[in-house]
């Protein structure tokens, strides 16, 4: 059993320690730790407190083709499991359904020439690989960039969007070939 599983760590705690797995082993469908961080993931176990769940869009931000020491940039509200706001966020929604955040509007008010948000906020809003979460009829939907399709950031992204079995029945990871999801590294290929 991995490190990551001691009582007490936090979620990023332990996400972080499966990505620090991922970076120092070859988790690689076959390989020697595949199978235990793909459980790990997959029946969420890492999930030992309840975390509000939520809809939202996000960002991993790096230049760094295997992700190491992305920065999770992160827009989200809480939501029932039928996908209800439960508590209007802070920034008002911006994409066409009036329900959620659109990551390119979202980008240019809030990350765009933001001191905050520097080095970064110079970059355009599909640069980095990006996805979204939404929640409907007690499922989750993951939409993500495909280079995000593996088992260290979809932790990550459970555990901050508080996907665990005790908020909601199904998760569903959604990975999009299309444009509309390529980054920096569909483009450098």
């Amino acid at each position: 059993m991995f490190e990551q599983n001691k009582p007490g760590m936090s979620f990023d705690e332990k996400a972080d320690k499966l990505w620090e797995i991922h970076l120092e082993n070859d988790i690689t469908p076959g390989s020697k730790y595949y199978d235990e961080v793909m459980r790990i993931v997959d029946i969420g176990e890492v999930f030992t407190e309840a975390q509000e769940l939520s809809s939202g869009i996000f960002w991993f931000i790096t230049d760094d083709r295997s992700l190491k020491g992305a920065k999770f940039l992160r827009f989200d509200f809480p939501v029932e499991r039928d996908g209800d706001v439960i508590r209007e966020p802070g920034l008002a929604f911006n994409a066409k359904s009036g329900k959620t955040y659109n990551h390119k509007a979202l980008w240019e008010s809030e990350v765009q020439n933001n001191p905050n948000h520097k080095p970064y906020n110079k970059k355009p809003y599909d640069y980095y690989p990006r996805g979204r979460v939404e929640i409907a009829n007690n499922r989750a939907t993951i939409h993500i960039n495909p280079n995000l399709n593996k088992p260290f950031t979809l932790l990550k992204i459970k555990a901050v969007f508080g996907l665990s079995p005790y908020n909601i029945g199904n998760v569903r990871v959604m990975p999009d070939h299309s444009d509309h999801y390529k980054c920096w590294i569909d483009r450098e290929e």
